[in-house]
């Protein structure tokens, strides 16, 4: 019996340690996916409902590489959800960070967006700088922006096009 323990005892601590180095867990996954969004519209219109979305300063952007980079936004400035009056943490900043990838979904010419909010805190001096993850409401709010600014254009160009089919007067 002793020996049939010394051979399987490896075998059961090494097998419970397979297990630990995941890559993602289902809420990282979850977490991901709610940080994207595929519009089925063309890069560039996506590119300019962004910009018209999003009311911060711009550190950076590239629209070859498909990446906008907000300065960072002081908590007390930024974001607040309609259930709080304040930040929960005012001492904390953070940054967005847009990435755009051209592709065809169905057939249709779309383009996805990701979202990431990298929020850091600053306990003191001293310490290092702590990142908290998201809620994800503001990625979800920007989201929506994007699509009505895309619905607007949308229904402004087919206005204009049915306009210019009418015969004059």
């Amino acid at each position: 019996m002793i020996k049939y323990i010394l051979i399987f005892a490896p075998l059961i601590i090494s097998g419970c340690g397979l297990f630990q180095g995941r890559p993602d867990s289902t809420s990282e996954i979850l977490q991901k996916a709610s940080n994207q969004k595929i519009f089925f519209a063309s890069y560039d219109q996506v590119w300019k409902a962004a910009h018209a979305t999003l009311k911060y300063t711009i550190a950076s952007e590239n629209q070859d590489y498909g990446v906008i980079e907000t300065d960072y936004i002081k908590a007390v400035d930024g974001y607040v959800p309609p259930y709080q009056t304040k930040p929960e943490i005012p001492g904390s900043r953070y940054k967005l960070v847009m990435s755009f990838a051209k592709g065809q979904t169905n057939g249709r010419e779309s383009t996805r967006v990701t979202i990431e909010k990298k929020i850091e805190v600053f306990k003191n001096v001293i310490s290092d700088v702590q990142t908290l993850p998201s809620d994800g409401l503001e990625e979800r709010i920007i989201f929506y922006r994007m699509e009505r600014e895309l619905v607007i254009a949308s229904a402004l160009k087919r206005a204009a096009e049915s306009n210019s089919n009418e015969p004059a007067l």
